[in-house]
C-alpha cells in the first residue's frame, strides 16, 4: 500500500510525535498525525482507494472526538486515514472513493489555532494505548515522499542546531522526508534556545561595541579638549606677548615724552635764567642811569629846589610806602602766577629804583638849604 498526501501543496507545520510536553497533558507521547498548511477552502483528496467509514462532526465518532471538528475517515486495504478540521465534505458514509478523489475542503472547525488540515493514519485494528491514540507515523506509507538519509539528517542538525545529530534524533527522523526534518528542527525548542543564546551573544557584543565606540568618542573628546586647551593657551600667550609689546610701546612713548618734557623744561629754565640774568643786568643798568641822572641834576647850578620840612617828611614817607606796596603787590602777583616772576621783579626793581632816586633828590635838596 502506498499513500499520497491529501493536498497538492505540502508544507508540514507540525510533525508526527512533535510537541511532547503539550500532548502529555492528554496522555499522549506527542502529536498523533501531520498538520499540513491549508487555507480555508483548500481541496482535500483521498490518500488511496477505499470507502468512507465516517464523515461529519468528530464528536459523533469515538476515534475523532470534539477536537476534530468536521472530519472524514477512509478505510483502505491496509489502514485507515483521517482528515480533520474540514470546512465541509462532498462524500457520504459508505461511499467508495478512488485515490486522489475530492472528499472535502479544509477549514478551521474543532479545536484549532488557525486553519489547517490534520491528516493521520490508523492501522485496521488500532492500539489505542500506543501513546498516540492508536495512530501511527504516516511517513512509511507515503509513496510520493523520499525519507531523509542519515547524512541528510546530520547535515540538517549542523545547519539548524549547529551541532552533531544524536542517535535518538537520527532514529526519530529517519522515517520522515528531509523537508519535514528541517522544518521540525527549525521549530524546535532547542532551535529557539539556540537563537536566544545567539541573540544574547549579539546583544552583549553590541553592548561591548557600543562601549568601545563610547570610549573612542570619549578619547576623541578628551583629545579635542586637550587641543582646544592648547589652542586657548597659545591664544593667551599671544595675547600676553601682544600686551607686553603694547606696554613696551607705551613705556617708550612715555620715556620719549618725558625726555622731551625734560628737554623743554631745561630749555625753559635756561631761557628763564637768561631772562633773569638780563633783567638783573637791566635793573643794575637802570639803577646806575638813575643815579647818574640824579647826580647830574644835583650837580647842576640851576638846581636849587626850595622844599619845606613838612613836604620833605611827606615825600620820604610816600616814597617808602610806595616801595613797600610795589614790592608786596608784585610778589603776590608772582606767587599767584598772574605775572611772570622775572617781569614782576624787573618792574618792582624799576619802581623801587625810581622811588629811591626821588628820595635821594629830596635828601640832597635838604642839604643845600
Amino acid at each position: 500500500m502506498a499513500l499520497r498526501y491529501p493536498l497538492e501543496s505540502i508544507y508540514i507545520t507540525q510533525g508526527f510525535g512533535a510537541n511532547k510536553e503539550f500532548y502529555q497533558k492528554y496522555g499522549q507521547q506527542g502529536h498523533n498525525g501531520l498538520d499540513l498548511r491549508a487555507a480555508v477552502g483548500t481541496p482535500v483528496y483521498a490518500s488511496d482507494d477505499g470507502s468512507i467509514a465516517f464523515e461529519g462532526w468528530g464528536k459523533n465518532h469515538s476515534w475523532m472526538g470534539v477536537i476534530a471538528g468536521i472530519c472524514v475517515i477512509i478505510k483502505h486495504a491496509g489502514c485507515h486515514t483521517g482528515y480533520a478540521h474540514l470546512w465541509k465534505t462532498v462524500i457520504n458514509k459508505g461511499q467508495s472513493v478512488k485515490k486522489g478523489q475530492l472528499v472535502g475542503f479544509s477549514g478551521a472547525t474543532g479545536t484549532v489555532t488557525a486553519a489547517h488540515l490534520h491528516w493521520e493514519v490508523l492501522p485496521l485494528a488500532p492500539n489505542f494505548k500506543n501513546g498516540f491514540a492508536g495512530r501511527t507515523n504516516p511517513a512509511p506509507y507515503i509513496s510520493t515522499v523520499k525519507v531523509a538519509t542519515v547524512d541528510e539528517i546530520k547535515q540538517a542538525y549542523r545547519d539548524i542546531l549547529e551541532r552533531e545529530a544524536d542517535a535518538g534524533g537520527i532514529k526519530t527522523y529517519s522515517v520522515h522526508p528531509i523537508d519535514f526534518v528541517r522544518q521540525d528542527l527549525a521549530r524546535s525548542q532547542e532551535k529557539r534556545d539556540l537563537d536566544a543564546r545567539k541573540a544574547e551573544a549579539a546583544r552583549i557584543a553590541a553592548i561591548a561595541a557600543q562601549a568601545a565606540v563610547a570610549k573612542k568618542a570619549e578619547e576623541a573628546a578628551k583629545a579635542a579638549a586637550a587641543q582646544k586647551a592648547l589652542d586657548e593657551a597659545k591664544k593667551a600667550e599671544d595675547a600676553r606677548l601682544a600686551a607686553e609689546a603694547e606696554l613696551a610701546r607705551i613705556a617708550a612713548e612715555e620715556k620719549k615724552a618725558r625726555e622731551e618734557a625734560e628737554a623743554r623744561a631745561k630749555a625753559q629754565a635756561e631761557i628763564e635764567a637768561k631772562a633773569k640774568e638780563d633783567a638783573m643786568a637791566t635793573i643794575a643798568e637802570t639803577a646806575d642811569q638813575i643815579n647818574e641822572q640824579t647826580q647830574e641834576v644835583l650837580n647842576a647850578n640851576e638846581f636849587t629846589p626850595v622844599i619845606s620840612d613838612k613836604v620833605k617828611t611827606i615825600a620820604y614817607f610816600t616814597t617808602d610806602l610806595a616801595a613797600i606796596i610795589s614790592g608786596v603787590v608784585f610778589t603776590i602777583l608772582a606767587i599767584l602766577g598772574m605775572m611772570d616772576a622775572v617781569i614782576a621783579l624787573t618792574i618792582n626793581t624799576a619802581i623801587t629804583g625810581g622811588l629811591i632816586a626821588a628820595k635821594q633828590t629830596f635828601r640832597l635838596s635838604a642839604k643845600k638849604q
